[in-house]
């Protein structure tokens, strides 16, 4: 009679559970197969198994709770093999991430997520055990061959797509968009940062035919071929990529987002008080760097180049300055006339 009134009191007190049903209890055995609670108010414990566990960070579960710590989970099985009632801590993880998510999505925040999986066409991230689809054209602002290198590592991003489909959730992420707002601040702080005329320091980031582009604290600028120096030098013959050099800012779009710079500025021009430098009636010396038809020119100095014409070349009649002389020859010749506006310095071996 006891027992049987025993029995009517627990079942009349019992906790009604479910299927689905979420409920709290206290953890009070933890093993390698997973975690024990007691239920208020139910006749049998409940357990969850160690893959139905989350646990923040991959950190191992059996670290990361202890006796008598609360945990919620979900009613996954009411009476198991075992006789325990069967729940799953990480549907209940998974529900209430959804539910951030959305509020995320909506607020259009950034979230650290962990890289879990590459896939063709993109990576899997996780946000509290919520898979998030990051497409490989949206993994970097440029293009990324090895997906691989991001398996667990963890990325800031930004949802740009949640859709429920038939009782999924469909989420996709973008870090390209949270690295181009960085990169967009980092080029406004460094644009309101430099003025025309200032002098810094740069590296030079790639060189093609018409000048070269230089880092200058995060925005890109370019000296332009004609700003190289006051020679005639080929680019690649002055710079190379990964080279830290000086330039002056010379010019600031920003709109644009354009900077031009010059090593050129930080020299003075040779032209400035070139009669003195080079008096007519004298004779100097020069290397020959390219023939026309009409003559030779001859630099002087970097950024001077003077004219050998062909009748001040010889004495004797020829028909090409190639026929006396050779490129790179280095070759003593009279200043016969200088005209600082037009920047023209006319030569004669003949008369010497």
């Amino acid at each position: 009679m006891e027992d049987n009134e025993q029995l009517e009191y627990m079942n009349n007190n019992s906790t009604k559970i479910f299927i689905g049903k979420k409920i709290e209890g206290k953890i009070i055995s933890i093993n390698n197969e997973g975690i024990y609670i007691a239920l208020p108010g139910y006749k049998s414990d409940g357990f969850i198994p160690k893959n139905e566990i989350y646990s923040e960070n991959q950190k191992d579960y059996r670290d990361a709770y202890n006796i008598n710590d609360s945990i919620e989970a979900k009613v996954l099985n009411i009476n198991n093999s075992e006789g325990y009632v069967l729940l799953s801590n990480i549907e209940t993880i998974k529900e209430k991430a959804i539910n951030e998510l959305k509020q995320i999505f909506e607020n259009s925040e950034v979230i650290d997520v962990i890289v879990t999986e590459a896939i063709k066409g993109g990576i899997i991230a996780r946000y509290k055990e919520i898979p998030i689809f990051i497409p490989a054209s949206h993994v970097d602002i440029y293009r990324v061959n090895d997906l691989e290198q991001y398996i667990g590592k963890t990325l800031q991003i930004r949802i740009i797509e949640l859709r429920e489909e038939r009782h999924k959730t469909k989420i996709v992420g973008s870090r390209r968009e949270v690295l181009q707002e960085m990169k967009d601040l980092k080029e406004k702080e460094a644009l309101e940062s430099l003025k025309e005329g200032d002098i810094v320091k740069g590296e030079v980031k790639n060189i093609v035919d018409y000048g070269a582009f230089v880092d200058i604290n995060g925005i890109e600028g370019l000296i332009h071929v004609s700003e190289i120096g006051w020679g005639r030098n080929k680019i690649k013959n002055v710079l190379k990529t990964g080279d830290i050099i000086t330039v002056k800012v010379i010019g600031i779009d920003t709109e644009k987002k354009k900077v031009s710079l010059s090593i050129k500025a930080l020299s003075q021009n040779p032209w400035l008080n070139i009669e003195e430098k080079y008096p007519v009636g004298n004779i100097t010396m020069g290397k020959v760097v390219r023939f026309t038809d009409f003559g030779a020119f001859v630099e002087l100095e970097p950024g001077v180049d003077a004219l050998l014409h062909i009748s001040k070349i010889s004495n004797q009649k020829i028909n090409h300055p190639k026929e006396v002389l050779n490129i790179g020859e280095v070759i003593k010749a009279t200043i016969i006339e200088i005209d600082s506006e037009k920047k023209r310095i006319s030569l004669s071996t003949r008369d010497l």
